[in-house]
């Protein structure tokens, strides 16, 4: 690995140094938070400094190579470590958690914590300040932020194990909502309010798609042969390249947006290529939360309702599980099985429905 100190210029118009390492063919950053002002003698100083962090990472690099954790970061501020791996993930929703989950153990910590304070009794301890804070579920995707934060810092040899291998929250199955048939042509028929965000739910409720999938589908994505529509994309989740044949349904709803002028309320730069030219995922919720009310629907609605709608309706009519788990862009086949779940209750429902002789 070779590992480097580099600076860049700042929107400030001052010079900040960071350290480029660069493993073959791959390359990451670290922003060391020293910048270059002009003052000569205080300059001086700050490329001082960042040559001993340097010389230090350089040492690292060599003990790791060794199999040996790294004494001289066992001082380093873990919760730094987090952020940078949080700010690293490409969907905005994932980036969020992490700051969330970092901000409660900041939070429970008082301030920073180095790696040596962390013990599986400490861990523990935050554990439970979790679990009297907030719903089982949060807790338990906060805690798992911090247990893949540690997991990390064992591959690169700052831990010898995670020592909070042990510390779980166990999740607690919930209630997902999903449309009928019925009451998609509900909402196909009633004002949203927002064509863009309207035509963008009813095409992720026949294809599957997340909001931040659908808000980043562009025109060079979309094929066409004949009748039927495919896209080719990344998932911003998982950074998964995946390639999606279109419903009858969806590839109609993507077929009638070409020359759509949209005037939503947008926040942020819209790529002008994109198929749904849709506001933030906050107002977006809001949007078909108002929708849903509009046409009479009780149940509690968002925009990812309409995935879930999607995994429902095809695993009722037929679509196995391994395929479903496919389309969804699922890594983990137990994602899709909940999907699964709902639909054996459909049955269960359906079946009592016959009287008795």
């Amino acid at each position: 690995m070779k590992i480097s100190l580099r600076e860049r210029r700042t929107r400030a118009g001052t010079r900040t140094l960071y350290l480029d390492f660069y493993d073959r063919g791959r390359r990451s950053l670290e922003y060391l938070s020293l910048y270059l002002t002009g003052n000569q003698k205080q300059d001086k100083r700050t490329r001082e400094l960042a040559e001993g962090i340097l010389a230090k990472r350089r040492l690292e690099h060599v003990q790791g190579e060794h199999g040996f954790p790294s004494p001289t970061r066992q001082k380093d501020d873990f919760l730094a470590y987090c952020r940078r791996i949080g700010e690293g993930k490409r969907a905005a929703n994932t980036c969020m958690v992490w700051r969330h989950a970092v901000t409660h153990l900041e939070a429970f910590a008082g301030g920073a914590v180095a790696f040596d304070r962390l013990s599986e009794e400490y861990l523990g301890a935050f554990r439970e300040y979790l679990i009297e804070r907030l719903k089982p579920n949060s807790a338990a995707v906060y805690l798992a932020r911090i247990q893949t934060a540690l997991h990390q810092a064992v591959k690169d040899k700052i831990l010898i194990r995670n020592p909070g291998r042990g510390v779980k929250i166990r999740k607690q199955e919930t209630k997902r909502e999903f449309l009928t048939l019925a009451e998609l042509k509900r909402l196909e028929k009633a004002d949203c309010g927002n064509q863009a965000v309207k035509h963008a739910f009813l095409f992720s409720a026949f294809c599957g798609l997340r909001y931040s999938d659908v808000r980043a589908l562009t025109w060079s994505q979309v094929y066409r042969g004949g009748p039927h529509y495919s896209i080719d994309f990344t998932q911003k989740k998982t950074g998964t390249p995946e390639r999606l044949p279109l419903s009858r349904q969806a590839g109609k709803i993507i077929g009638a947006q070409k020359g759509q002028e949209y005037s939503p309320n947008v926040t942020g730069e819209i790529n002008p290529d994109a198929v749904f030219k849709l506001p933030a995922q906050q107002t977006v919720d809001k949007t078909v939360k108002r929708w849903a009310k509009r046409a009479g629907i009780t149940k509690r609605v968002s925009f990812h309702t309409a995935r879930h709608t999607f995994a429902t309706m095809g695993l009722t009519h037929g679509v196995d599980v391994y395929t479903m788990s496919k389309l969804l862009g699922h890594r983990d086949l137990s994602s899709t099985e909940i999907y699964a779940k709902i639909v054996d209750e459909k049955k269960r429902a359906a079946v009592d429905l016959i009287p008795n002789l």
